[in-house]
């Protein structure tokens, strides 16, 4: 339906416009002038043989060489042989190469915990991945609950090496309970013109990206609008202030990234994730990551530290439900394997409650 309506738009604009052109040529303006001043149905005529011929041209468009291959492209048959093959942006394959899938009639409802990020059914639930051996001392644990789409719900529970990476997790922290402050205390005093607060997960945190059955990225995409959100605005005043990147931290890494369930976070710091062109508005949209499989170029190429892992059975097997959620997907089919992206479906952050372990 909507590739119909866009088809036809798009010879509505281009059949209009050729009309145009043909009019502004030289001896036709004087005849449109003479027509218009006598109110001759002319004008009108060639505006409904314009529509007709665009509602022509669409049709064939839509209707396509052979009705065989509509119905193959229907049921995303030739999306799926050209992303086998990596060449749909050869082919011409466009839904497959830029990924609009979903809703074709051989995929899986999204919201069916065993739909996977192939859109096929799974025949089971996923049980994920064994616990993570521990490592160094569990000095804290955080409860992260979350809700996907409408009806599903779950936990995660991080356990966070305290007395390994004290200044990591103590930032950690406070970014997910009462909020990170990295300005001075000045601005949070009334009457200094400026309006600001801490960032916090609590506040705006969400499941931004998913690397299928690789690792789940968590951040706060733009301060300003998780802000506006709070207090029940449309955007933030121009006396917004957004905080700024904390100062770095400098700690020995712990462990590799070199199993399931692992909390990662960037090596200089919360804030110091992504690409590091990012605004201070901006710098938290990439917080922390959790593996859901060994990523080597975590260390390797990225550099990033470990400060904690999952600790029981029920957030692995979370861990893996979430990994292998339904993404918008970007151009699949372009670059071979390129399938990441946000979920599909809106996961939303819940609650966020900390607890001291005895050790």
């Amino acid at each position: 339906m909507v590739r119909g309506i866009a088809t036809f738009l798009l010879c509505f604009i281009l059949i209009w416009q050729i009309s145009a052109w043909q009019q502004a040529l030289p001896g036709t303006r004087k005849q449109i002038k003479v027509q218009t001043q006598t109110r001759d149905p002319v004008v009108d005529f060639s505006r409904r043989d314009i529509f007709q011929q665009a509602v022509l041209a669409s049709s064939i468009l839509i209707a396509g060489p052979s009705s065989a291959n509509a119905v193959t492209r229907a049921i995303g048959g030739a999306e799926e042989e050209c992303r086998a093959a990596g060449n749909c942006l050869e082919i011409g394959e466009w839904d497959g190469a830029i990924g609009w899938s979903w809703g074709s009639r051989d995929r899986c409802d999204p919201s069916d915990p065993l739909c996977g990020t192939d859109g096929k059914l799974r025949e089971e639930a996923l049980t994920g991945e064994s616990v993570p051996d521990v490592t160094n001392t569990v000095t804290h644990v955080i409860e992260l609950t979350y809700s996907v789409g409408r009806g599903e719900s779950g936990v995660l529970r991080m356990g966070m090496y305290g007395n390994d990476a004290k200044q990591s997790v103590e930032q950690f922290l406070l970014f997910m309970t009462k909020g990170l402050r990295s300005t001075s205390d000045l601005a949070f005093e009334s009457g200094m013109g400026v309006e600001t607060v801490p960032v916090a997960f609590t506040r705006g945190g969400i499941l931004a990206n998913i690397v299928p059955s690789q690792l789940l990225d968590f951040g706060i995409p733009l301060q300003s609008a998780a802000y506006a959100r709070s207090r029940g605005l449309s955007k933030v005043s121009e006396a917004f202030m957004a905080q700024p990147r904390p100062s770095q931290v400098d700690e020995p890494l712990l462990r590799p990234h070199s199993v399931a369930g692992l909390i990662s976070i960037p090596a200089k710091g919360l804030g110091w994730g992504g690409t590091g062109f990012e605004n201070d508005d901006e710098c938290f949209e990439s917080s922390f990551q959790i593996t859901a499989a060994p990523c080597p170029s975590m260390d390797k190429k990225e550099g990033r530290r470990v400060i904690g892992q999952l600790v029981d059975k029920e957030s692995m097997s979370n861990l893996a439900r979430l990994s292998t959620l339904p993404t918008k997907k970007g151009f699949k089919g372009v670059i071979p394997g390129q399938n990441a992206g946000p979920p599909l479906l809106k996961v939303s952050v819940t609650g966020v409650s900390v607890a001291t372990t005895s050790a």
